[in-house]
């Protein structure tokens, strides 16, 4: 089913949905264990760190290309194939908190990275510590989504996390 506005028309995620959303949590679980190296290689440059942290650093910003397009195809999949429902039992002030964090998770996962491809092709301080200030705003969304996915599968008791683990999707 085609569905151009994002309705919630299904009961599940897609398959591909599933599979993007777990590759971008493992990829930013590595942004997390070697964005550091970035930040060196960007404030001295390669000539100015370790081999490896060259390596990483570059490894980084490989990453980021990658979650930069899981992110973009996620939401094209969202857009193309519709999206679940709000589950049944969900109080409204918790789905528009969704709705919200999940348009917050789409717009830094895609502005990030470009923010970050900017800061190192031309030299931009400023778009340097706007990257690394979203961070900390990613790692506060994604807290409230996980915060928001766990209550609503054991508080309101919807069954909600089954719609997004591997093995549960529909093709489209």
């Amino acid at each position: 089913m085609t569905n151009s506005t994002s309705v919630a028309t299904h009961e599940r995620w897609t398959s591909l949905s599933i599979w993007l959303h777990w590759l971008i949590v493992l990829l930013l679980l590595a942004q997390f264990a070697e964005g550091e190296f970035m930040g060196d290689l960007f404030d001295k440059g390669a000539a100015g760190v370790s081999e490896m942290t060259a390596l990483l650093g570059y490894v980084h910003i490989g990453v980021g290309a990658i979650i930069f397009l899981a992110a973009a195809v996620r939401l094209w999949d969202r857009f193309a194939h519709g999206r679940p429902a709000a589950p049944e039992g969900e109080p409204n002030w918790a789905k528009t908190l969704a709705r919200i964090s999940h348009a917050l998770l789409y717009a830094i996962l895609l502005a990030m990275p470009v923010a970050g491809f900017v800061a190192w092709f031309f030299g931009s301080e400023l778009l340097a510590e706007l990257h690394k200030w979203a961070w900390d705003a990613l790692m506060v969304i994604a807290g409230i989504h996980v915060l928001g996915a766990l209550v609503n599968q054991f508080w309101f008791k919807t069954g909600v996390l089954t719609r997004i683990l591997p093995g549960h999707g529909r093709s489209t």
